[in-house]
């Protein structure tokens, strides 16, 4: 019996990677939602609307394409769900005639059960990562993801599974929820130079690394430490909308390619916090990281956020944000960040996030 996440590697080396533009009309607001995960995670690595120039009017087409150009891997990456929204037709019951045709082409193949990537896509990026790790050697991959739980494991359905799925509308259950978010910005964005962000644990686990209160923490640190300093702070901001009676919160974290990230470990994929719900992400660059944040700041119109970064190049880049719609976060008051914006001092986050008392 097939089980998601279904995993099946090439039969040969890629002998088909001519692609060409072929728009989709099928995508939904899950496919969009797992999307912002993987242009984050895998940024400049995932294709879309594309599909292999085999010379067909209607060619197989992949829902997500993993392109490594550097070590010639393509992955196609696909999303089942159990019945079609509207006709209710049981669907992906029988995929084999299309997984072999990526397969004989020297294509890998990952497909997720939809309510896997609905409710735990940090996790179905695991996944990938761990996938990309075996066929290229590479760690840096699955770097980040090392400490996340696995992905539990989904049974696939049969017809009748499938047309009691259908009938009983199983996918609204898990699709409620996304679709608020879905149709919502974050009230507050919570961004972070990872590197700068590292240094800072680092150091507090070499301050804290014989005591023993913590001795289960040395191995790591979550960003759920962080954020039970950070969230009662949020009611700096004024206008925050709810929704369910919750707050949403993204926390996006910036890693750079070359530098090694095993110190700092992720939290699960939602994070809730009191009446605080935080959606994470971090995001592998090879571009140099403060221009990146200030870019997602500028692009995304965004207007409170907190900012965990210090970096003689920020001054400078910040003249264009107003301070009203940004915080910065500090360990210190020896900072190169600039004076005029709001600050907040966190002491000792880890010692006072996991209430440790000093005998």
């Amino acid at each position: 019996m097939k089980e998601y996440p279904h995993i099946l590697y090439p039969q040969t080396n890629v002998v088909e990677k001519n692609l060409i533009d072929f728009p989709s009309f099928k995508t939904g607001f899950t496919e969009s939602f797992f999307e912002q995960k993987l242009e984050k995670y895998f940024k400049c690595h995932i294709l879309k609307n594309v599909a292999l120039n085999d010379g067909r009017k209607y060619p197989y087409q992949p829902d997500y394409v993993f392109f490594y150009p550097e070590k010639d891997l393509f992955i196609d990456i696909e999303i089942d769900e159990p019945y079609a929204y509207q006709s209710k037709k049981v669907i992906h019951i029988d995929d084999d005639k299309r997984n072999n045709y990526f397969l004989q082409k020297g294509w890998s193949i990952i497909r997720f059960a939809e309510i896997q990537i609905t409710k735990y896509p940090e996790l179905c990026c695991k996944i990938i990562s761990e996938h990309i790790r075996n066929l290229t050697g590479e760690n840096i991959w699955i770097e980040g993801f090392h400490e996340l739980d696995n992905l539990k494991i989904i049974k696939a359905w049969d017809l009748m599974e499938g047309n009691e799925m259908a009938s009983s509308s199983y996918r609204q259950t898990y699709l409620k929820f996304l679709k608020k978010i879905n149709e919502k910005k974050a009230s507050i964005n919570i961004i972070a130079d990872g590197i700068f962000l590292n240094n800072y644990i680092t150091e507090i686990k070499e301050c804290l690394e014989n005591e023993s209160s913590i001795k289960e923490f040395n191995k790591s640190a979550k960003i759920s430490v962080f954020l039970k300093s950070l969230i009662p702070f949020a009611g700096h901001f004024k206008n925050i909308e709810t929704y369910d009676n919750k707050i949403y919160i993204e926390f996006t974290i910036y890693i750079s390619n070359h530098h090694s990230f095993y110190n700092f470990s992720f939290d699960t994929d939602f994070i809730e916090i009191g009446n605080y719900i935080v959606n994470i992400y971090f995001v592998r660059t090879k571009e140099i990281i403060c221009f990146e944040i200030i870019e997602k700041i500028e692009n995304e119109q965004l207007k409170q956020v907190m900012l965990i970064a210090d970096d003689p190049a920020y001054p400078c880049l910040l003249e264009k944000i107003s301070p009203n719609e940004l915080i910065l976060i500090k360990k210190c008051s020896d900072s190169f960040m600039p004076s005029n914006f709001r600050y907040l001092t966190i002491e000792h986050p880890i010692e006072n996030s996991l209430e440790i008392e000093y005998k």
